[in-house]
């Protein structure tokens, strides 16, 4: 029960963050638009970050190469007197994405006994096949064991 209490105010936090899918990091990256938009040049956000020029160009360039840290991007951030926003945005509501795995490990425990029944010449028809991963689906969903997410 406070499993599925702490699980639910995990969820919830996740399902609160704003649509970001629309915000898409600029070709040039956020360092050198933010910093052009404010008409400051390499040479002026270096001073401002406690870095050399060349070290703020190559700042810019790890950052459109997906190569930047997240303490360098807090530095830039300070020094600019921004925030610095850090998140993994689910592509879907957590619950659903839930279901899916819960479904997808109930699909293959209920197959892996099946194929032993149709082995022993007892296999079930389609409709309760159906229902019995339904039912294991729903199980796993109120147990929520670990090994859901083991493959």
């Amino acid at each position: 029960m406070m499993k599925h209490i702490i699980l639910e105010q995990y969820q919830a936090k996740l399902d609160q963050l704003p649509d970001l899918k629309g915000i898409v990091r600029p070709r040039e990256g956020w360092i050198r638009t933010f910093r052009k938009a404010l008409g400051m040049s390499a040479s002026q956000l270096a001073s401002r970050v406690g870095i050399g020029k060349a070290q703020a160009s190559q700042m810019e360039r790890m950052e459109t190469e997906d190569r930047i840290t997240l303490k360098q991007l807090r530095r830039v951030a300070e020094a600019l007197d921004c925030e610095l926003y850090y998140a993994l945005v689910p592509r879907q509501p957590i619950a659903d994405y839930l279901h899916q795995q819960a479904r997808k490990k109930a699909k293959m425990l209920v197959d892996k006994a099946h194929i032993q029944m149709v082995l022993e010449d007892q296999q079930l028809p389609a409709v309760r096949l159906q229902k019995q991963i339904d039912a294991e689906t729903e199980r796993l969903l109120r147990e929520m064991p670990r090994e859901l997410w083991n493959e």
